[in-house]
């Protein structure tokens, strides 16, 4: 037994040492070489580490990897702003309607999970799929991302903006709506993909017509922005947004199409009319002296005292040079002289 320990040490031995280097007999150290074992063993090690990390590589890609999910519309609220105005009118919703009844809904809608509401979902872009899906009574194609705030807002109005088209006062009311909620100028301009000077406008417009009256008159998919600038200037007028709450209140406002309230909100608050100056005319009052610098000019507006007078002129010519006024001229004259 001890013969045979005696055997394998020698055996153990002999592998270390097969792996160190010889020095020679001169002190230098040669050249060596691995044996086949060790080379297959580091070959084995390097062969492993690459599997580890691109097993690792993959892994992360699986968790980033984003899935589409069949879930209940009625399990999502709306973002926390809203780019669209709702419209008992909108076209562009109907024909995602009709497309989506006849083959389904193509592209999900993109939210995240609701920041206080377990459970629940939030959306950021895709609320008119939404709408569909609720009118339909069917399943509501989403991806679900783990968004802040600013993330959500940013990307809903990346989303929505370029693909969907949002009207000028869309973008007006969205940027407003953004900055009610407390993000800054430079979160406005990257959800909008606008300058600041742009956002400037468009917050100045949403302001002075305020979101009641926006609401009211809707999306107006053919009006820009220098007619909305033309209502908010009629809207200064006095009295002008007294005008435009009665006309809301009308059948044929209420049953015409966006563009239509538009026209009808612009043409009761257009912008002032100049109205030329005129005197009150009375029974009583049928000519007046008018004086400026040196001039006397006598004015009315009657004719027919006009025809009087020049028939009666001669006479009151004649009367005027024996009257007190034509002596005392005289006099002024030639003291002047």
């Amino acid at each position: 037994m001890k013969k045979a320990d005696g055997r394998g040490k020698d055996i153990l031995q002999g592998l270390v040492a097969a792996g160190k280097p010889v020095r020679p007999a001169d002190g230098t150290l040669p050249q060596t070489r691995p044996s086949g074992a060790i080379k297959a063993m580091s070959l084995g090690l390097d062969r492993l580490s690459a599997e580890a990390a691109q097993a690792k590589t993959l892994r992360e890609e699986l968790d980033s990897r984003e899935t589409t999910q069949d879930l209940d519309p009625n399990l999502f609220n709306p973002s926390i702003v809203s780019d669209r105005i709702p419209s008992t009118t909108d076209s562009r919703f109907q024909e995602l309607k009709v497309a989506i009844a006849a083959n389904g809904q193509q592209i999900p809608i993109i939210a995240r999970p609701h920041p206080t509401d377990d459970g629940r979902y939030q959306i950021a872009a895709g609320h008119r799929r939404w709408r569909v899906a609720q009118e339909l009574g069917t399943s509501l194609k989403a991806i679900i991302r783990k968004l802040s705030d600013q993330e959500m807002v940013v990307l809903q109005g990346q989303e929505n903006g370029p693909r969907e088209d949002l009207t000028f006062i869309e973008r007006a009311r969205f940027a407003m709506q953004m900055e009610g909620h407390g993000f800054d100028r430079d979160t406005l301009s990257a959800a909008l993909s606008v300058d600041k000077p742009e956002i400037s406008r468009l917050l100045t417009v949403g302001q002075a017509l305020g979101e009641e009256l926006i609401v009211a008159i809707g999306p107006a998919p053919r009006v820009g922005r220098p007619r909305w600038l033309q209502l908010v200037k009629g809207l200064e007028q006095q009295g002008a947004r007294g005008q435009l709450s009665a006309l809301r209140e009308s059948s044929g406002f209420q049953s015409a199409d966006s563009d239509q309230r538009f026209s009808l909100a612009l043409q009761a608050v257009g912008p002032a009319k100049r109205i030329a100056k005129r005197r009150p005319v009375s029974l009583d009052r049928v000519a007046w002296v008018e004086k400026k610098g040196g001039n006397i000019r006598l004015v009315s507006d009657n004719a027919n005292f006009a025809n009087f007078l020049q028939r009666r002129f001669p006479e009151l010519l004649e009367e005027f040079r024996g009257s007190p006024e034509a002596k005392s001229d005289k006099k002024s004259k030639g003291a002047t002289d």
